[in-house]
């Protein structure tokens, strides 16, 4: 990663943008915002899945194109303390664009609630100045401006939404869906909380997302076992068209008769149990997790890494102690108004 100089960064035409990620990650957003762009900003609230990020202009298409823990990315163009402020100001800010008898849209959000108006009556405010300022029109699908705004605690902002035709979490290899498949964000946040591996099991792979994901992090092995033939015959598809089938190891199984051969011979385990509310597991879900827990007693080597996502942290810190496993950390997330946790513990080296 480059370190800008500070002579470097006065030369710097540094630009804000609004990152949104799954509430929980920001301060990791803020991370690999820095580990592609360098010098960068950031600010945020925990568990609010925004994070202001000030950095160079020219690394905003870096960002846009190699990120994988973003869900969204505006680029903010402006502050105003009022709605009239805000009204003038974007319309002067659009004039200067040159975009006449251009299409537009506006996707706006109120942040915060204090104010006694919705999403959808800003967004009909500001479409409405615009179309009889500008004789902008309307085009929701398929605009060339696509505008942003928002109000938050007494602040209304202004840009452009970069992310409006591609959802920033989209990942192409997903040929096969999984019926409640991981948000591949999450996936990709639990392989970086993995490093460092050389060799990873999911031993409830689905789908393969958190091996596919875990393939950006490391030129590891990778081994994906599920107990459904449906979904590792998914997996394998998702890896083929994710370049990766040949690191990949793809292989039907339960959890409490995972077919490796040796102890000690994976360096993580990153995986996601079932929750037990779309998706039931074989034998239920205390069954799964202690499967999980004896399988990682057995492959995991000394001061390897098991990181889980559950929403049963109790279950999780207590199985934990019985099999010698030490909490590293406990990361707290939210995803579609479910709190659940990335647990990472370790594999005690004498256990």
């Amino acid at each position: 990663m480059r370190c800008a100089s500070q002579a470097d960064a006065r030369d710097l035409a540094m630009q804000r943008v609004l990152a949104t990620t799954v509430p929980g990650l920001e301060f990791m957003v803020a991370e690999e915002a820095r580990e592609i762009c360098g010098q960068v900003r950031a600010s945020y609230a925990r568990l609010s899945g925004r994070v202001f990020l000030e950095l160079d202009e020219k690394c905003l298409p870096q960002l846009a194109a190699k990120a994988r823990l973003l869900e969204g990315l505006r680029l903010i163009a402006g502050e105003a303390s009022s709605l009239d402020e805000l009204l003038v100001d974007l319309v002067a800010y659009i004039r200067g664009l040159g975009v006449e008898g251009l299409y537009f849209s506006v996707h706006a959000e109120r942040v915060t609630k204090e104010k006694n108006f919705t999403s959808l009556d800003l967004a009909r405010v500001v479409g409405e100045r615009i179309e009889r300022e500008l004789g902008l029109k309307v085009s929701l699908d398929f605009p060339d401006l696509p505008l942003y705004v928002e109000y938050e605690g007494g602040k209304y902002r202004y840009g452009l939404d970069l992310s409006f035709f591609h959802g920033l979490r989209d990942r192409s290899y997903r040929v096969f869906v999984h019926p409640s498949a991981l948000n591949p964000v999450i996936a990709y946040a639990m392989c970086r909380l993995a490093i460092p591996f050389e060799t990873l099991l999911d031993p409830f792979c689905g789908s393969g997302t958190i091996p596919i994901e875990c393939s950006q992090v490391a030129k590891a092995e990778l081994l994906c076992s599920d107990v459904s033939e449906l979904y590792t015959a998914g997996a394998r598809l998702n890896a083929i068209a994710a370049g990766i089938y040949s690191r990949v190891h793809i292989f039907t199984s339960d959890v409490r008769r995972c077919p490796l051969s040796r102890t000690g011979e994976v360096d993580a385990i990153v995986t996601n149990p079932p929750f037990g509310i779309r998706e039931r597991a074989v034998g239920g879900i205390s069954t799964a997790y202690r499967g999980l827990f004896d399988l990682a007693s057995f492959a995991l080597r000394g001061g390897g890494k098991l990181v889980v996502l559950t929403t049963r942290l109790e279950m999780i810190k207590n199985l934990g102690v019985r099999k010698g496993f030490s909490p590293l950390t406990v990361h707290e997330i939210n995803e579609g108004g479910l709190t659940s946790y990335i647990v990472v513990l370790s594999r005690s080296l004498s256990s």
